[in-house]
């Protein structure tokens, strides 16, 4: 019997009724006889899975776009290690109730609001006055903030989804605090101005309409570029802004991804730049790995491994699934 469920709760096997947000289509011809099958990535707050037609794929691909909201009735199966939800022509069709795109997006788990106000807390806590105000005419812009606090931080890898910048942001700045309290000789605030500031490009660089995309900007001016303009024409409005502050804060902004590829065009070259680039790259990569890990979990693994991760180079250890029995009895997870 189908039920509704979200794609966390898919296995193979499992028979499907449900609504989803269509993210993408398109048509794909068969290997080893002629025509079309359909292809569709399907989305909900929990995630998203790809889903096939096999029969009449051009009919059914002409009743719907992208950004449409679709029930389906199909069966998931688990091919080469991944799951895919497989439907047909009668178990298809785009629907006619009112909703909201949003609701279908995922997001993050954690109080949005809340985040936010640690983050103001932080820095009404900064003695700077150049630097508290330069955060503050970002804070205290509600445009920048409607954005700042829906903004993805990456489309693909860690915090991808809704409220993952500002959730990212937080982190960043709660672990700069901690070390700003075992290396008081660094520049607290300077740190801290940087930790808050540090990608806020990513509210130009992404869009999320009904999935999580790059903006023209983002992918040709990358959002380390974006965010140090966005600085830079701030500071501009200060009046008698030191202009050594000014090439730090801007030089903490472009250095923070420490590596070309990833869109830094310098490394960091003094010891708050170098504590920000590591403290990006902790929460950046540590999410990355718990997301690779949930993933897997949510696919119903049968492997102690992840798959390949391409950013990161390597295969994740997942630990074992089922119970196993020790010598002395015990039962280990």
């Amino acid at each position: 019997m189908s039920e509704t469920k979200k794609v966390k709760d898919l296995r193979a096997g499992s028979s499907v009724d449900s609504t989803f947000l269509v993210m993408e289509k398109e048509l794909k011809e068969f290997i080893t006889k002629e025509g079309y099958y359909l292809q569709v990535k399907l989305g909900d707050s929990a995630g998203s899975i790809w889903g096939k037609c096999w029969e009449k794929a051009e009919e059914v691909a002409s009743r719907f776009e992208p950004g449409d909201i679709v029930r389906i009735k199909g069966v998931v199966e688990s091919f080469r290690g991944r799951l895919q939800l497989i439907f047909t022509p009668e178990g298809f069709e785009r629907s006619t109730e009112p909703y909201t795109i949003a609701e279908y997006l995922p997001r993050t788990s954690k109080n949005i609001d809340f985040l936010l106000a640690e983050i103001v807390k932080t820095a009404e806590g900064m003695e700077n006055e150049y630097l508290k105000r330069v955060v503050f005419s970002f804070l205290n812009d509600p445009e920048f903030t409607k954005l700042f606090k829906k903004a993805p931080s990456a489309k693909i890898h860690h915090h991808n989804y809704i409220g993952g910048l500002i959730e990212h942001t937080q982190s960043v700045v709660a672990i700069c605090e901690t070390i700003s309290g075992l290396y008081p000789e660094l520049d607290r605030d300077l740190l801290l101005a940087g930790a808050i500031l540090h990608d806020i490009g990513k509210t130009a660089a992404y869009e999320y309409a009904f999935r999580i995309d790059v903006t023209e900007e983002g992918g040709l001016v990358d959002h380390v570029v974006l965010g140090y303009r966005m600085v830079e024409e701030k500071i501009k409005g200060i009046k008698g802004f030191p202009e050594e502050l000014e090439l730090r804060l801007l030089h903490l902004i472009l250095s923070h991804h420490n590596y070309g590829e990833w869109g830094s065009p310098v490394k960091p070259l003094f010891a708050e730049a170098e504590a920000l680039c590591y403290a990006d790259l902790l929460d950046s990569q540590l999410k990355e790995f718990l997301q690779i890990q949930k993933r897997a979990e949510a696919k119903g693994r049968d492997s102690v491994w992840s798959d390949y991760s391409g950013r990161l180079d390597r295969f994740f250890y997942l630990g074992r699934k089922q119970k196993e029995r020790t010598k002395e009895g015990y039962e280990i997870i």
